[in-house]
């Protein structure tokens, strides 16, 4: 099935993918592009059946997937109702590399009421609507009004008659009626919300006729983030025809959130910075990597490794031993710092394949890598999920994955010190063990091997201990502040490390869980 995608606005801007909802088409993204006609480009789907868009075969499925299909890569996604449900699971299946966000508008994550439920539409005026589908005309007028239901009497008029003439014309007839009413009552996403590894926002409208207002309330217990839901207290169903400029700011900023600098930015140019000293300075980093390099499968055991990747190569160090597991494999070092790559390509030349990406966007080809090696890499991804997401997509079934990756309590004993001359952050925050466990799903992958231990590195002094850490491009501490105040906080911070001193030296803790991970058979 070949989905109508109509461009409103300059194709040269940023992309935002919007997918209507039930009984309507694409036109009623009409008033939102007239508003946000400057900034981006709106790619608005017909569904099947709806609009411009043939009817299909009726299979949700095959429809979300035509949806990502049809959708620029990376845009950010505008869901209305229905519309909102398939952005969703659309973005479980490819975010963060075909869809950067999502906003879903007057939209529930389960549309029917049930026990765990109660949010939901009830089922007995769904089965009403349904019924009456045999009547297309009717249905259409009938849920016309109820989408408007809560505008003023002279605004009710003006906006009913442009849904009927736009956004419901051409009219779906009782096949597609009931096909979106089915996708509905089989849409049940609650399980997406909170774990994206995009920004999302939920749109709810406070007058809405069709969804319970209640559901505001269920969504953001889902989510734990109640900034992610937004109330419109004067809104309609039908709000992206109402309340365009109150939707095109909660779009805007999304977008806002997008453009800062992202922590992997800040990583690409500390290491890259750092790039040239590494090997000499990046003690402890060898040594975790060659213990993790043990627990390599044993040659021998299943199918041949045929391509290895180390995600986060570094200058490239493990890359000669991970050739030795299998001479004839195909080696590959990818690494978000360009510096980095340009260090290790200096050392080994063309005997290994060199990639500059971020783990969560590589360039490599669907279940195409036996071997995943990754060591003290992936704590600098913006998602720990959205990686071991990508890892997944290129890893074969049965596949292996090695990882390294730091947890809260590493630095532990810098941040203390820092804590007691003020309250701003110094040190980078990492995610506790039981966090980045809960992220692997255990649908998708088998644990063989997992481990948290502290490691441990000592420093005679305070100048030894920050060089360490910054000559290896690991350094997210933020500067005092600048002038006097600024030099009396460092010193009060210096003076402050000193009371973790032991007879070894000042330390460097690095919280270190490493786990085994095979991919599960699809």
């Amino acid at each position: 099935m070949a989905l109508k995608v109509h461009v409103m606005g300059n194709p040269g801007l940023p992309a935002l993918f919007c997918v209507h909802g039930f009984a309507s088409n694409a036109q009623i993204w009409r008033p939102l592009a007239e508003v946000l006609g400057d900034r981006f480009a709106l790619h608005a789907v017909d569904l099947p059946g709806c609009g411009e868009s043939p009817a299909g075969d009726d299979d949700l499925d095959a429809v979300i997937d035509e949806l990502l299909r049809s959708a620029p890569a990376g845009a950010i996604w505008v869901g209305w109702s229905l519309g909102g449900m398939l952005a969703l699971a659309a973005a479980a299946r490819s975010a963060p590399r075909m869809v950067s966000g999502v906003v879903t508008v007057a939209a529930s994550p389960k549309f029917l009421a049930s026990t765990d439920w109660p949010a939901g539409v009830p089922r007995e005026l769904f089965d009403a609507v349904y019924a009456g589908t045999d009547d297309a005309a009717g249905t259409l007028r009938r849920f016309g009004g109820l989408e408007l239901k809560g505008c003023p009497g002279s605004e009710l008029r003006q906006h009913l008659k442009w849904l009927q003439t736009h956004a419901q014309q051409p009219a779906p007839d009782s096949s597609t009626l009931r096909a979106e009413l089915d996708w509905l009552a089989q849409l049940d996403v609650r399980s997406v919300l909170g774990k994206l590894p995009v920004p999302v926002r939920h749109v709810l409208a406070g007058q809405d006729a069709v969804l319970p207002v209640a559901c505001a309330e269920a969504i953001a217990s889902l989510t734990g983030r109640s900034g992610e839901v937004s109330v419109l207290a004067d809104a309609p169903h039908a709000l992206p025809l109402t309340h365009a400029p109150a939707l095109a700011q909660v779009i805007d900023a999304l977008w806002q959130q997008l453009r800062r600098p992202t922590l992997q930015s800040r990583v690409a140019q500390a290491f890259s910075k750092a790039a040239t000293a590494y090997e000499q300075r990046a003690l402890l980093q060898r040594r975790l990597a060659f213990q993790l390099l043990d627990r390599l499968p044993s040659a021998g055991t299943g199918e041949s490794v045929r391509t290895v990747l180390d995600l986060g190569c570094g200058t490239g160090y493990c890359l000669p031993a991970l050739q030795q597991a299998d001479p004839q494999a195909r080696v590959i070092g990818l690494d978000l710092a360009s510096g980095m790559l340009a260090q290790a390509r200096a050392q080994w030349g063309d005997r290994f394949e060199w990639i500059c990406a971020p783990a969560e966007h590589m360039p490599l080809d669907d279940a195409s890598v036996d071997l995943v090696y990754s060591s003290l890499a992936l704590q600098w991804c913006d998602s720990f999920s959205a990686a071991l997401a990508e890892i997944h997509r290129v890893l074969k079934p049965g596949g292996t994955v090695l990882l390294n990756t730091l947890a809260e309590g590493t630095l532990r004993e810098l941040a203390e010190a820092w804590a007691t001359v003020d309250d701003l952050d110094h040190v980078h925050r990492f995610p506790s063990a039981q966090a980045l466990l809960a992220q692997v799903d255990m649908t998708l992958w088998t644990v063989d091997w997992q481990s948290c231990a502290d490691e441990v590195d000592h420093h005679p002094d305070i100048r030894s201990l920050a060089n360490a850490i910054k000559g290896v491009g690991a350094h997210h501490m933020q500067p005092a502040r600048a002038g006097l105040g600024g030099r009396r906080s460092l010193q009060a911070w210096m003076a402050a490390m000193e009371r973790f001193r032991t007879p070894q030296g000042l330390p460097a803790r690095y919280r270190v869980l490493s786990l085994r991970l095979t991919r599960r058979p699809d």
